[in-house]
């Protein structure tokens, strides 16, 4: 079960989204390598729409588990820019060295980037791949948006 934190950092990469210019967005992606807490994709063409994840972890267990590893391994059949979102201090630079990191400050209520991520080039066929989860999984369905936002 998701844990109110968790709920609240998903919310808050979603913000951070927007704020970086991507345009579609969704919590809880499906990828052909696990679900994603939140992904992307810009509005702009150039350079070739390029697409975000965010991981959230909230402990150390949850950072350390398989299938963050593997997710870790395939990040360039998940998004372009890859990051990590978790309270202050919790994963530093040298737990994960390719993706990037932001820390949520409790204190404060913001995020602060600690590390930009890598860019991974996905091929078309990859960023297809991701698209066809993201519209197979219902959320363009206009009956459930219309429900879960009260149209």
């Amino acid at each position: 079960m998701k844990s109110k934190l968790h709920s609240e950092l998903q919310t808050k990469a979603l913000h951070y989204m927007r704020h970086k210019g991507y345009w579609i967005k969704a919590i809880e992606m499906p990828t052909p390598q696990g679900i994603i807490d939140a992904w992307g994709i810009s509005n702009s063409s150039t350079p070739r729409y390029e697409t975000m994840a965010i991981e959230v972890k909230v402990s150390r267990n949850d950072y350390k588990s398989r299938s963050q590893k593997y997710k870790e391994y395939h990040a360039g059949n998940i998004a372009n820019y890859c990051f990590l979102l978790c309270p202050e201090g919790m994963i530093t630079e040298k737990d994960s060295p390719n993706w990037g990191i932001l820390w949520y400050s409790e204190k404060t209520g913001r995020l602060r980037r600690i590390r930009d991520a890598t860019r991974y080039e996905m091929t078309d066929n990859d960023k297809l791949a991701v698209m066809i989860n993201f519209f197979y999984s219902g959320r363009n369905n206009v009956e459930k948006l219309t429900e879960n936002f009260n149209l």
